[in-house]
């Protein structure tokens, strides 16, 4: 598999080589040495390639990826480093920062992402350039839209440090997505100013003029949330009860832009101008139309990773169609992956990089020995099984990271995916194409296509709500450690070793891993269960006090702090999570019985 595949070998050393650079110190010295290393390496390569040593070869040429990932997120980390060290040493009081995204509805606030140009005091600058978030007032009289230069007085803040190794690291978070400062402003704190530079980025813009059209055709609330979220990845028009919804029906991938997405605009683009091929020259007709498609809706997403990777990946698909080249999936996909961390190694430790990649990955392997277990003369219910195999793929190789950073599982994710991902493919399509009319002064198409986004929309929130009213519909407070992982994948990688050889000796040695995984998590949660004590919890404002014992946490709070959700989710309830809890008792001082939150 892996000689049809070179890119996913040289994608792998390279995010090895990404992963050492966070053990690795970002010195100047450590830097140097990499890069005469790396300098050496290339002739090392052409001298065995010329003796034909290829194993030697090889080695060499592993060692060069693997050394141009760490060097390339050790310059990353030292740019990054030296802009903060600059920041902290030097006394301002106000500073220009340019907007660069469109607002985010957050619960308390609205966030703009921005870039810091210059800061300054008494009137004397320096030049400086850097990403932050801003946070303005939940209902601002006028939020900056993007393109626009702000004065801010004011100083940025480091977001706050994780305390204990259950809490999100939201420092590390920021930081991996080149952010090392936020800041919180307030009213009459900022003023918009003219730098000669201030226009809307296009890609916000056509996201904006998006947003507008959506707006105007789709008058249901939760569908217009939906196609905001699926079509420019904004979730902020989205209820609470909504996002519960996708979350419990094990949907809630689609209410982010993703692969899958591109995909679907993709292959329903192929179905709908397959007949261009037949044209005379009509394959690079095609492979220009889908291309322009392609493109578009990257434009109008606003251009996030997820979406850059996706369009880069399916362009190379159609390419790969077009002129007659045998394709490899898992070849194309490797090849995406390494150009993206080429541009930002950080997004190694995006979730959604991660989950993304592995659902592909999931689809490439495991769908068709999947989809081949059953077959069904009846076209819908061969349909149907095709788009169920297609959800067990993805779910196969997400579960276990899904698990270890959402310590949840949708248990009827099988039951309401077929009708999600079925609705979806003509909600994608039909909103892309509403985009397109829209432009063209003709109500009654405006109408017919707004309809079907709006029914599309309407039918796929009803099928995500349906597992919410079914028993036991989500299993909570799953604990997985990092290792626990590495087994899991590792026996998925058996099983797919097993399958694509037809060896059952990869079977054997996956059934010897399962039992090395029973073993590891019972004995955890033995060691978990004896374990007993107190614990002072640091919650900013409040004063929380636990104890343990066996499986059963007993809470001691300010009575404050039993009205206050964020700071039980952020601050405790991981902690929970972690020490495997499975009951919770909560006591406040004004009670004379204690008192259980569920």
């Amino acid at each position: 598999m892996l000689s049809r595949t070179p890119f996913v070998s040289i994608a792998i050393l390279f995010m090895v080589g990404v992963v050492i650079a966070g053990i690795v110190p970002a010195h100047a010295g450590t830097i140097l040495v990499l890069a005469a290393v790396l300098t050496c390496l290339p002739a090392f390569c052409f001298i065995f390639l010329a003796k034909r040593a290829m194993p030697a070869f090889g080695l060499a040429f592993a060692l060069f990826v693997l050394c141009t990932g760490t060097i390339r997120k050790l310059l990353t980390d030292s740019y990054l480093n030296e802009q903060e060290t600059r920041l902290a040493l030097t006394q301002y009081d106000a500073y220009l920062a340019r907007v660069e995204s469109l607002p985010e509805k957050r619960a308390q606030s609205v966030r703009v992402e921005a870039t810091v140009h210059r800061i300054g005091r008494e009137g004397r600058w320096s030049d400086v350039s850097f990403k932050t978030l801003l946070s303005f007032p939940k209902d601002p009289a006028d939020v900056p839209a993007p393109g626009t230069s702000l004065l801010i007085h004011g100083k940025l803040t480091k977001p706050p440090a994780s305390t204990e190794y259950w809490q999100f690291d939201y420092r590390r978070y920021l930081k991996n997505k080149g952010i090392f400062v936020t800041g919180r402003l307030r009213q009459g704190s900022y003023t918009a100013v003219s730098t000669g530079t201030d226009e809307n980025p296009w890609s916000t813009g056509a996201s904006a003029w998006a947003d507008g059209v959506f707006r105007n055709h789709i008058p249901d609330g939760a569908t217009y949330g939906l196609v905001k979220a699926m079509l420019l990845g904004r979730r902020d028009d989205l209820g609470a009860e909504l996002v519960k919804d996708y979350t419990v029906s094990g949907a809630v991938h689609i209410l982010s832009v993703s692969g899958m997405h591109v995909a679907i605009i993709f292959l329903v683009a192929g179905y709908l101008l397959g007949w261009l091929k037949r044209l005379p020259h009509g394959r690079i007709l095609f492979l220009a139309v889908t291309t322009a498609l392609l493109v578009f809706y990257a434009m109008v997403t606003g251009l996030p990773p997820s979406v850059q990777r996706a369009t880069l990946m399916c362009i190379v698909f159609a390419a790969a169609e077009v002129f007659g080249r045998k394709n490899e999936p898992m070849n194309t996909l490797g090849l995406s992956a390494l150009l993206v961390l080429l541009w930002n190694p950080a997004a190694i430790y995006d979730v959604g990089f991660q989950l993304s990649y592995l659902a592909m990955s999931g689809i490439f392997l495991f769908y068709k020995p999947i989809e081949h277990l059953f077959t069904f003369e009846n076209r819908i219910v061969h349909y149907a099984w095709q788009v169920t195999a297609l959800s067990f793929a993805a779910q196969l190789t997400t579960f276990p990271l899904s698990l270890y950073y959402f310590h949840q599982f949708p248990t009827y994710f099988w039951l309401a995916n077929p009708f999600v991902i079925f609705f979806t493919n003509i909600l994608l399509p039909a909103a892309l194409v509403l985009l397109i009319v829209s432009v063209v002064p003709l109500a009654p198409l405006h109408w017919v296509v707004s309809q079907v986004v709006l029914w599309s929309g309407k039918l796929a929130n009803y099928a995500v709500a349906v597992p919410g009213m079914l028993p036991e519909n989500l299993i909570s407070n799953l604990n997985l450690n990092a290792w626990e992982v590495i087994l899991l994948f590792a026996m998925l990688l058996l099983v797919w070793l097993a399958i694509e050889h037809r060896n059952y000796n990869f079977l054997k040695c996956g059934f010897a891993l399962a039992a090395v995984f029973a073993s590891c998590a019972i004995g955890h949660s033995t060691w978990l269960y004896l374990q007993s004590g107190w614990k002072v919890h640091a919650v900013p404002g409040h004063a929380v006090v636990s104890l343990k014992t066996g499986s059963a946490l007993y809470f001691a709070a300010d009575p404050a702090f039993f009205s206050d959700t964020s700071a039980y989710q952020y601050h405790v309830q991981n902690y929970e999570t972690v020490c495997e809890i499975h009951s919770k008792t909560f006591l406040t001082p004004t009670l004379t019985e204690p008192h259980t939150l569920h």
